[in-house]
């Protein structure tokens, strides 16, 4: 759905909104592309042949001894396709060929083949008739995750001019366009992007200095571009303009493209489904109040999840205590006292609490510089073991319990951080609106930072979590978080 957060300055002052004509809301309502909905049909349609091959090819080839059911077949492919989408495996620009991708496909792997097992041979067993084959499951499930990601690493090499050939164009005013270039530029996107002015007044003019694209406009060869033939050369449209710079006749014609040919994006739309964030230059007070906002504390999973953390962090404080006592008792033989380092962090609405973790600096290091560098001589050779392999969080287990926070969530922050990035960054106290978390989206896709402009990117995926709050959203976290612990990514 259309809103005015489009209409937003980045120079404007907090609090302070410009609005455009009413009629300009509204205009153009963002759907998922063609291409996109065609690659999650073709990827779903072959990992549900290669599943059926591999499950029947083993089954025959070991003498058909397996007993083949409704739920043997279909249950497992089920969890497995899920497991896929949660790691972006149907997303036509996830990168396959990255490492990155392969671990979390096979940590996805993982995660659906206990859960799978879990389910067919604990809760779709019950009654005296035997069961298939636990073996021949389980050859199915590893063949499976290994044929698919093959199949997606030859899909991604041998489409590289395709993608290459999905151009973007992008219509761009003077306030908004320099912001979308340069955050276009910072990131991984292989597609060209054809920048064309808004209107008149940016006519020969580079779009963001001299190096930067030199900009041309004509409304009426604007409006002829955009009926004719070549629009089929790009694959998405993104308005990066204040709706009151553009001519009502072009606004028309981009509703129209938008239903009956490619994808329109406002900004905020472009950035959520191409990079997974909110930009926060476009946000304003009415923010959480928009139509298509679902404000979370008065949602169901919100109660879900209070529960689920409860069980789960109860739970993981048993089952893992014999680690806890050998993490306190190589602290006190290696760096000595206190084991346990407290914090003050501002929780949900604002409201501090303290926060728990193993120490893993040395004494006193609090006082000096806020954010933990790369090489920080304040950490010590053991607390770098902690911090890359998060072992240093698992105390938070117990703000977990408390309800202090939850097992995923916004980075929980020092209070005096806090009060500084309140003072220079816009609207940041909306990642408030929801209790912080030991992990979080911000955490498994952005590096830790260590500047105001990093803890800016990183507010952009809170935002990006804030709107998007959901049960598969959390399970996306959790399985880029394992990937996260197992090759220790953390600072």
């Amino acid at each position: 759905m259309l809103h005015d957060n489009q209409s937003k300055l980045p120079a404007e002052k907090h609090g302070e909104r410009q609005s455009d004509a009413p009629d300009s809301r509204k205009t153009v309502i963002v759907r998922g592309s063609k291409r996109k909905a065609y690659f999650a049909s073709y990827a779903g349609f072959f990992d549900v042949l290669i599943w059926l091959g591999l499950y029947f090819a083993l089954t025959r080839i070991t003498g058909g001894y397996n007993i083949v059911s409704f739920s043997s077949v279909l249950l497992p492919l089920g969890i497995l396709v899920v497991s896929f989408a949660l790691v972006g495996g149907y997303r036509y620009r996830t990168d396959f060929a990255s490492l990155r991708y392969a671990s979390e496909h096979l940590i996805a792997m993982t995660c659906g083949y206990f859960v799978a097992a879990f389910a067919l041979y604990v809760v779709a067993s019950f009654g005296p008739a035997a069961t298939s084959s636990r073996a021949i499951f389980s050859l199915s499930v590893v063949a499976f995750a290994l044929v698919t990601l093959a199949a997606r690493r030859i899909f991604w090499f041998s489409t590289t001019d395709w993608r290459a050939n999905g151009k973007i164009l992008a219509i761009v005013d003077k306030d908004l366009g320099p912001v979308f270039y340069s955050d276009y530029l910072a990131s991984n996107q292989e597609q060209k992007v054809e920048y064309i002015a808004a209107d008149l007044s940016m006519t020969g003019s580079h779009l963001a200095g001299k190096d930067s694209p030199l900009l041309k406009y004509n409304g009426d060869h604007l409006l002829l571009q955009l009926r004719g033939n070549h629009m089929h050369d790009y694959e998405s449209i993104v308005l990066a303009s204040r709706f009151s710079h553009l001519d009502h006749r072009i606004l028309e014609r981009l509703g129209q493209i938008h239903f009956e040919l490619m994808p329109v994006y406002l900004m905020e739309t472009f950035y959520e489904n191409y990079w997974q964030k909110v930009p926060v230059n476009l946000i304003g007070p009415s923010w959480p109040l928009e139509t298509e906002f679902s404000l979370v504390n008065h949602s169901v999973y919100v109660s879900i999840k209070r529960s689920v953390d409860f069980l789960i962090a109860l739970t993981a404080l048993i089952v893992i205590s014999p680690i806890l006592f050998l993490v306190i008792l190589v602290i006190l033989i290696l760096d000595g006292r206190p084991v346990i380092y407290s914090q003050p962090r501002t929780g949900m609405h604002g409201v501090p609490f303290t926060l728990y973790k193993f120490r893993t600096m040395k004494v006193g290091s609090d006082k000096g510089d806020g954010y933990t560098r790369e090489g920080d001589s304040r950490v010590s050779r053991l607390g770098s073991l902690l911090r890359k392999s998060r072992l240093d969080e698992l105390p938070q287990l117990w703000n977990v319990l408390k309800g202090e926070m939850s097992l995923i969530g916004p980075r929980a922050e020092w209070v005096r951080l806090v009060a500084d990035y309140e003072r220079q960054i816009p609207y940041y106290h909306y990642r408030h609106l929801v209790s912080p978390g030991i992990t979080g989206w911000a955490q498994v896709n952005y590096p830790y930072g260590a500047s105001l402009e990093d803890t800016v990117q990183k507010f952009s995926y809170d935002l990006y979590y804030i709107r998007n709050f959901s049960l598969r959203l959390d399970a996306e976290v959790i399985l880029k978080t394992l990937h996260t612990m197992l090759f220790g990514k953390g600072r």
